[in-house]
């Protein structure tokens, strides 16, 4: 009698220890996640790896689940500690258990709910590593102490190189200014000191089709020559120079303007806006065919 209470005994001990080390896996592949601030939703095809698994209804049932999932894209999401996990594929290990219910009324779709609260780990394969560096060598000490020097004298450099070129550029932007109405390009060959306005571009006296956001000019009809043929400016690059700013552009002679005279060029807006503002309309300026 003795023996059988102890059998009993050991028999009923085994038994509590299984179900309170109870194991349970759900394998999710085609998984899409959505994480909340107490839950991970996750969707897909879900095989469940013990079918004796009963859904947890208190916090103290000791049941271990690990829930793997796979999915076509990446994803990132925060666990209860606000640690971000991201990848395709992760291992949950949650002390809690449920089974898949369907959604939309459709036995093909599966979804669980994954408390957070519950999660004891979560690894996903594109998690970064949190091991800490192992301590250098003396000689990676001074490596490091060496590239840190040279890491300092560049940004040192930069900063001196910047503090100078500021000076520098300071000082000779006073004399452009002056003097940019004045310079002409060293290989202008005509100079003209006159006005400039701005017109809508279509196709030009030399034929080519533009837009307002063409850098190109046109110059008077006098200068430009008969229209019966191209002129010998078409295509030539005029340098013109606002004589109150000091501001340049650059532009390509692509028509003819046969009210302006020959020290008026006519701009498109976009060159124009380089150099004056609309609501000015005329421009005193020095421009120079290249």
């Amino acid at each position: 009698m003795q023996l059988q209470s102890c059998i009993l005994v050991v028999l009923l001990a085994a038994f509590g220890s299984a179900i309170a080390d109870t194991t349970c896996q759900l394998s999710i592949e085609k998984a899409k996640l959505r994480a909340s601030e107490s839950h991970l939703r996750i969707r897909g095809h879900i095989n469940v790896g013990n079918n004796d698994c009963k859904p947890t209804s208190n916090e103290n049932e000791n049941v271990t689940t690990t829930v793997i999932f796979k999915a076509k894209k990446n994803f990132n999401f925060q666990d209860a500690n606000n640690i971000t996990h991201s990848g395709n594929e992760c291992n949950v290990t949650a002390s809690w258990y449920n089974k898949p219910d369907e959604y939309n009324s459709n036995k093909d779709k599966t979804q669980v709910f994954v408390p957070l609260r519950f999660i004891e780990e979560i690894k996903c394969n594109k998690d970064v590593s949190t091991k800490k560096p192992k301590h250098p060598t003396k000689t990676e000490k001074v490596t490091t102490r060496r590239k840190s020097a040279k890491k300092i004298s560049k940004k040192t450099a930069k900063k001196t190189a910047k503090k100078t070129s500021k000076k520098t550029s300071k000082k000779t932007s006073k004399k452009t200014n002056k003097e940019a109405s004045n310079e002409s390009s060293s290989d202008s060959g005509e100079h003209y000191s006159g006005q400039a306005t701005f017109f809508t571009p279509n196709q030009g006296a030399c034929g080519d089709w533009n837009d307002d956001s063409d850098y190109i000019a046109a110059i008077g009809g006098s200068l430009y020559g008969g229209y019966s043929s191209e002129s010998k400016y078409c295509g030539k690059k005029v340098k013109v120079v606002n004589k109150d700013n000091g501001k340049s552009v650059t532009v390509t002679i692509k028509d003819a303007c046969e009210s302006c005279d020959k020290t008026h060029i006519d701009l498109s807006p976009a060159a124009f806006a380089q150099i004056g503002k609309f609501d000015t309309g005329i421009l005193k300026v020095d421009w120079y065919i290249q």
